[in-house]
C-alpha cells in the first residue's frame, strides 16, 4: 500500500502543474504587474524600503487567490468527476493518499510563489524572499485544513471556502471591538483577520505574536483532522 501512494505522488505532482501550477504562476504575475507597473510608470526609484511596501501591497492580495487557487476541490473534484473509481482501484488509504495531495501541493504552492518573488525582485529591488515566502507558506496552512474539510463536506467547495473567508473578514471588522454573542460567534469563526495583521511585521523583520501562529495553525490542523475523520467515515461514491 505505500510502495502504491509513493507512485502516486509523481502523478499528484504533475496534476498540480498541470491543473494548478500554470494558473498560479499567470495570476500572480498578472496581479503582480498590476500593482509593480503604476510605480515604475511613474519614475519611482525602488529602493529596499519601497520594495517592502509594495510587496506587502501585493502579497495582501495575491497570497489568498493563490492559495485558493492551490486548494480549490482538493478532495470534492476527484468526487464530482468520478476520478475516485480509477484512484482507488489500488489498495490505498484515501486518508492517507490525500494527506499526500495536501501536502505536495503545499510544496507546488511554495515553489511557484518562490518564483513569483524572483519575478518580484527582478523588477524592483533585490530584498529577501524567504520571509515573505514563509508568510505564503503560513497562510497555505491556515486556510488549508479549513479547505480540507469543506472538500470532503461539500462538492462545490471554492464558493463556501471564499465565503466563511471573506465572511469572517468582515465580522471581524465590524465586532471586533463588541461584547457578548458577537464576541461568541468570532471566537468560533476562522482566526484569518490575524493573517493580515502579520504580513507587515514578517515582512519588515518585525516580531509576531507567537500566539497568532498557534492559533492560526492550530485552527485549521482541528478541520484537518476533521476532513480525515470525514473521509474515514463517509463513502466516497
Amino acid at each position: 500500500m505505500r510502495n502504491n501512494l509513493r507512485r502516486y505522488a509523481i502523478w499528484q505532482m504533475r496534476d498540480f502543474v498541470r491543473e494548478r501550477g500554470y494558473a498560479i504562476l499567470l495570476v500572480g504575475f498578472l496581479i503582480g504587474f498590476t500593482l509593480v507597473a503604476p510605480v515604475r510608470g511613474m519614475g519611482h526609484t525602488f529602493d529596499a524600503a519601497l520594495a517592502r511596501n509594495l510587496l506587502i501591497a501585493v502579497l495582501s492580495q495575491v497570497s489568498y487567490v493563490l492559495a485558493f487557487i492551490t486548494l480549490n476541490g482538493i478532495v470534492s473534484t476527484d468526487r464530482k468527476l468520478g476520478y475516485y473509481r480509477f484512484l482507488f482501484s489500488k489498495p490505498v488509504s484515501i486518508p492517507a493518499y490525500y494527506v499526500q495531495v495536501f501536502f505536495i501541493y503545499l510544496i507546488g504552492f511554495l515553489a511557484a510563489v518562490a518564483i513569483l518573488l524572483g519575478v518580484f525582485t527582478f523588477f524592483t529591488y533585490p530584498i529577501d524572499i524567504v520571509r515573505p515566502l514563509i508568510f505564503c507558506g503560513v497562510v497555505y496552512l491556515s486556510l488549508g485544513g479549513i479547505a480540507f474539510l469543506i472538500s470532503t463536506l461539500f462538492r462545490y467547495d471554492w464558493p463556501i471556502l471564499a465565503g466563511v473567508f471573506l465572511g469572517s473578514a468582515i465580522l471581524h471588522s465590524m465586532w471586533q471591538y463588541k461584547e457578548g454573542w458577537r464576541r461568541m460567534i468570532l471566537s468560533v469563526l476562522p482566526p484569518v483577520y490575524r493573517l493580515t495583521e502579520m504580513l507587515p511585521n514578517i515582512v519588515n523583520r518585525r516580531g509576531i505574536d507567537t500566539n497568532d501562529v498557534l492559533w492560526l495553525l492550530g485552527y485549521s490542523a482541528i478541520c484537518f483532522a476533521a476532513g480525515l475523520y470525514v473521509l474515514r467515515r463517509r463513502p466516497f461514491a
